[in-house]
């Protein structure tokens, strides 16, 4: 603007005030509709899927790695929003965790198994999610990155660990013995079944299974 002087003339144009660039409004909203993008937490299937493992053989968990995609409609305009797993950390309740930026392979795969330190016990195996985002704004032809990062919790397995031990015996699954002597008719112990009650440990519920394995420590 240029002032009106006292002497009726006008003096030097000056800025009237301040300027900014503003952002696209549909950017804004595509970005505030991934943060509130709901994503399914990740499915996984773990190999053995029996319930249980050997300690020193492990686990080989395998999560789905698929992205999620959702289409909004913001400001009149379908807006496609993408969730992309960057990281997958698995974790245990005794403490153990490890990430891995693959979902992982099945042992068919090359898939590398987990193992785990010496001792039977039960084990709540839970697999945290990273994912990051991006959003396209002409069906899906150029995807835009959008900022920050979201996280899932998926479903707990229950992983029941076995140590199992060599034993020196004297008779054979036919129950003949180089003794001579007849075989015991008594249960005898088993990978499922160590301390040959009769019972499979793995089966035992996840809520008593403390006690179980104390009362035959």
């Amino acid at each position: 603007m240029s002032r009106e002087q006292t002497d009726g003339t006008f003096g030097p144009w000056q800025i009237a005030s301040d300027y900014s660039c503003t952002t696209d409004p549909l950017y804004d909203a595509a970005i505030a509709a991934w943060r509130s993008m709901e994503i399914t937490p990740t499915s996984y299937d773990l190999q053995p899927n029996t319930g249980y493992a050997v300690t020193t053989l492990g686990i080989v968990p395998v999560a789905d790695g698929s992205p999620q995609t959702r289409t909004v409609t913001l400001l009149g305009t379908d807006v496609q929003l993408r969730a992309t797993p960057a990281d997958f950390t698995w974790s245990t309740d005794d403490g153990e965790a490890w990430t891995t930026t693959d979902p992982g392979a099945t042992y068919a795969n090359g898939g590398e198994p987990h193992t785990f330190d010496p001792g039977e016990r039960r084990i709540h195996l839970t697999l945290a999610t990273t994912w990051t985002g991006e959003f396209s704004l002409n069906g899906g032809t150029t995807w835009i990155d959008a900022p920050g990062t979201a996280t899932t919790t998926s479903a707990t397995t229950s992983v029941h660990l076995y140590n199992p031990r060599s034993r020196l015996v004297d008779c054979d699954l036919s129950g003949h013995c180089d003794s001579g002597n007849a075989a015991t008719a008594a249960p005898s112990p088993s990978l499922l079944d160590p301390d040959a009650d009769g019972t499979d440990n793995y089966t035992v519920p996840d809520d008593q299974i403390d006690a179980y394995l104390a009362a035959r420590g």
